[in-house]
């Protein structure tokens, strides 16, 4: 059983991101007091992250991504589809939607 939480991201008003998560219904969020991280909620029931994996690609919105971010015709979204692991075990997964003319992705890897 999961649980499926859609989220509007917005800054100063203005809508910046979305994404739709899916976690099992025993870890999931249960009232706006839990918000918290999705590493910091998972500890709490003794489950240890121990890998976030995600696949960034670009690609034309969805007509509902492009009224819900308000996006000039013609822009792309950066789609980011990330899983956190607990060991072997798939604990949450998320799209998560931002407008490509407003944000950057960057990562930093430990070699």
């Amino acid at each position: 059983m999961l649980t499926r939480t859609r989220y509007v991201y917005r800054g100063d008003g203005k809508p910046l991101q979305l994404a739709t998560s899916y976690e099992p219904r025993e870890f999931a969020p249960h009232s706006d007091d839990e918000r918290r991280s999705v590493v910091a909620r998972l500890y709490a029931h003794g489950i240890k992250i121990t890998e976030i994996v995600e696949s960034v690609h670009t690609r034309v919105p969805r007509p509902a991504e492009s009224d819900a971010l308000d996006l000039a015709a013609g822009v792309h979204v950066l789609h980011v589809e990330r899983t956190h692991w607990a060991g072997d075990r798939p604990v949450e997964t998320s799209d998560i939607v931002v407008p490509g003319d407003r944000f950057r992705v960057m990562y930093s890897m430990p070699v």
